[in-house]
């Protein structure tokens, strides 16, 4: 014995029913490809050391020094720390992070025309 389904126009199983066949459905045509041409940030000659500390109680802190003067760096600490999701601050002319956050941060900064090398642990 078959599995009995009911017909969804008039509700009586599909042996009983009269009504005429459901047209197919047909399959949506796939969108158009465009292709878009991302220009890459032009790379500064400043080289941004990053490197990790470790603060009372394990705490990680990773610090990114070498920034050139005509960057705000309160403006780039803040996209750094909404775009990793982790506190920190700029102060003396660096970013501290929380957490280990290097790998991340290098993209971004490599995406901004930053180079990043690590420097220490």
């Amino acid at each position: 014995m078959g599995l009995r389904i009911p017909c969804l126009r008039c509700g009586k199983w599909e042996e009983e029913c009269a009504c005429p066949a459901l047209p197919r459905e047909r399959e949506p045509e796939p969108p158009p490809v465009v292709e878009v041409s991302v220009a890459k940030p032009e790379v500064r000659a400043e080289v941004i050391r990053m490197r990790r500390e470790k603060r009372g109680g394990g705490r990680e802190v990773v610090v990114f020094e070498g920034f050139p003067r005509d960057v705000d760096l309160e403006a780039l600490a803040g996209e750094l720390k909404k775009a990793c999701g982790t506190g920190g601050t700029a102060r003396q002319g660096a970013i501290e992070l929380q957490g280990d956050v290097r790998n991340r941060v290098s993209e971004l900064l490599l995406s901004k025309g930053f180079r990043t090398v690590r420097a220490g642990g």
